[in-house]
């Protein structure tokens, strides 16, 4: 394994109908200070509008991918991997929103060889105002495994990982799941490599009863057993 310089990100985007947040989720990504990047937009068979929103935006980087057929969000993000040509591997919900300099402040640290997977701190806020800081003490990091099986505090909107990292992997997201694909995954990449948190509030996560998170509470149980 050799260092890329300026590696290509690839931002993977699932959608199932998400028009109401998806205008703002999008800029954020279009404000980005580091501009090495395609978003793999997996629109999840939606009946809204989200497919017009994004073909309204004429950047190339912007890449959609329509599903005939609903799928579970596990193996949705799967159909996603399989369309990526970057180096080092974002995701962002429809709902949630980056800070500017988020890939910028995260890339460098996969210089190290040994780093697969990279977080930062986020803010968890909901349309009344309300904000939560992630975060107040710095996370493990290293190989972390044992301490992510104990209790799990990776966000999704945070992460970066190093696609090469996957083929380490029998299998990426498991498609059996829908509410813990992205927690089964990167406790599972954490066996192999080591992660490294980057201590800035670089991303924003949405609180709010119609996202998938509430919506399908039920399923946390069952799927983390």
């Amino acid at each position: 394994m050799q260092k890329i310089k300026n590696p290509l990100v690839s931002i993977i985007m699932n959608c199932h109908n998400g028009e109401k947040y998806l205008l703002e989720a999008l800029q954020s990504v279009l404000n980005q200070t580091y501009k090495k990047w395609e978003i793999i937009f997996w629109d999840n068979n939606s009946s809204d509008n989200s497919s017009d929103i994004i073909r309204n935006n004429s950047d190339p980087r912007i890449k959609y991918y329509f599903s005939e057929e609903y799928t579970k969000l596990g193996h949705a993000r799967n159909l996603a991997l399989e369309k990526t040509n970057g180096e080092l591997i974002a995701f962002l919900d429809c709902d949630d929103l980056w800070l500017p300099n988020k890939l910028e402040m995260q890339v460098p640290v996969f210089d190290d060889l040994e780093v697969g997977i990279s977080i930062s701190n986020s803010i968890f806020f909901n349309n009344k105002g309300k904000k939560k800081l992630l975060y107040k003490a710095r996370p493990k990091e290293g190989f972390v495994f044992k301490e992510l099986l104990e209790g799990y505090y990776i966000s999704m909107e945070t992460v970066v990982i190093r696609k090469s990292s996957l083929e380490l992997l029998d299998e990426y997201f498991d498609e059996r799941f829908e509410v813990i694909e992205e927690f089964d995954l990167f406790i599972r990449l954490s066996k192999y490599c080591k992660l490294v948190y980057v201590d800035q509030i670089l991303g924003k996560w949405r609180v709010h009863q119609s996202s998938w998170t509430w919506r399908r509470k039920d399923l946390f149980p069952k799927e983390t057993r």
